[in-house]
């Protein structure tokens, strides 16, 4: 009797071959995908960004919105104009607000979040409280629906940073995405420095609140 597996004999060169091999998932070929397209990106925007930047400034003469205005940030900064920190932050914030959306969206968050409510509605809770989780008069079974939603939070956080730094390297910001991954706490001082450059800097609260806690002396 001949048995049948896997395996067949290459007679040439006596190795043996497996007819069936794995593959890998589409989830794991998505980073490598968003890879290629970012490097497409980065080279078409070297090689493009005069032209853009002329696009932008023709619509903008002619009272007309831009079209692509993280395409005129990437040239903008591609130029050699001192202006990598707006870049910088203008287009993290683009991507914030993609990523972000996954919390609003999230059907398992949205479900805790509603039944969360609506015990706080039953025990008479304005909307803006909340139970605080350490007392010990807080109903058993909000604790138990906030445990269950803060493990929740933290999985989604995940997910949407996953899907931060993909936009980030489709949109050809591979660099950006790298720091984000490897070095949070640089990537937030660069964020920040390009904020203030936009908005100014944080107003001091504490020394308004100093300043306010001297007024009746």
């Amino acid at each position: 009797m001949i048995m049948e597996n896997d395996q067949k004999t290459d007679c040439g060169s006596g190795l043996k071959k497996t007819s069936k091999q794995s593959k890998p998932s589409a989830a794991a070929l998505l980073p490598l995908a968003d890879l290629i397209q970012g490097y497409a990106r980065r080279l078409e925007n070297l090689a493009t960004w005069r032209d853009v930047l002329q696009r932008h400034y023709y619509r903008v003469e002619a009272g007309e919105a831009p079209h692509d205005f993280i395409r005129f940030l990437q040239a903008w900064r591609e130029s050699g104009v001192d202006k990598d920190d707006v870049a910088f932050f203008t287009i993290s914030w683009q991507a914030e607000q993609s990523a972000d959306e996954i919390f609003e969206t999230d059907a398992k968050l949205n479900e805790l979040s509603a039944k969360i409510r609506a015990i706080e509605q039953r025990e008479g809770l304005d909307e803006l409280d909340e139970f605080d989780p350490d007392h010990p008069e807080t109903p058993a079974d909000w604790k138990t629906l906030n445990g269950k939603s803060n493990r929740r939070f933290q999985a989604v956080e995940k997910i949407r940073d996953a899907r931060f730094i993909g936009w980030l390297r489709r949109h050809g910001e591979l660099d950006m995405a790298d720091l984000y991954a490897n070095d949070r706490a640089a990537f937030d001082r660069r964020r920040e420095a390009g904020r203030c450059k936009v908005y100014g800097p944080m107003p001091d609260t504490t020394a308004d609140a100093m300043q306010g806690g001297h007024r009746g002396y």
